[in-house]
């Protein structure tokens, strides 16, 4: 009986070294998307970080206010419609940052056109839409009549582009 259980301890001992180098099993997962646009129509920015990461508004210290941000996109219209190939563009929700206590409002233009909720307007005109244009997106913020609160602002600025 003895040697039953002494045989049998180096093959449980065997048996507890070879599961723990036994390789587990590790998941990932990668999320991946492509916005391939048409030739005839396309507002993308210059440099895709625009869309893809946080654009922050910079504190200046010494003046006490939020500065604005500006960036380029690269835009075009070939499409023929009832206003030729311009290009329009709108607000489609307010575009403010806010802590959770206060809000900050923005001011966004596109080309130096002030875009807002619900109405279109045409930022690059049907004749300078047929070839590509780099046009600025400038976002600003609007300093409350009861100045900039202490916090960290969030938020979004979600715009739609047409070519009607």
């Amino acid at each position: 009986m003895f040697k039953k259980i002494a045989i049998s301890a180096p093959v449980l001992a065997l048996a507890f070294v070879s599961s723990a180098a036994m390789a587990v099993p590790i998941d990932h997962t990668v999320e991946v998307y492509a916005d391939i646009p048409s030739s005839d129509f396309y507002v993308q920015p210059s440099k895709l970080d625009t869309v893809q990461q946080p654009q922050q508004l910079a504190w200046d210290m010494d003046n006490s206010e939020l500065k604005g941000i500006s960036r380029n996109f690269r835009a075009k219209s070939s499409v023929e419609s009832g206003t030729g190939n311009a290009i329009k563009a709108s607000l489609t929700a307010p575009a403010f940052i806010t802590s959770g206590e206060d809000d900050i409002e923005l001011t966004v233009k596109f080309n130096d056109v002030a875009l807002s909720v619900g109405s279109d307007a045409e930022v690059i005109a049907a004749g300078e839409a047929q070839n590509e244009v780099i046009a600025a997106l400038s976002i600003e913020p609007v300093a409350p009549d009861e100045g900039y609160q202490v916090g960290k602002y969030t938020g979004f600025v979600r715009m739609q582009f047409d070519a009607p």
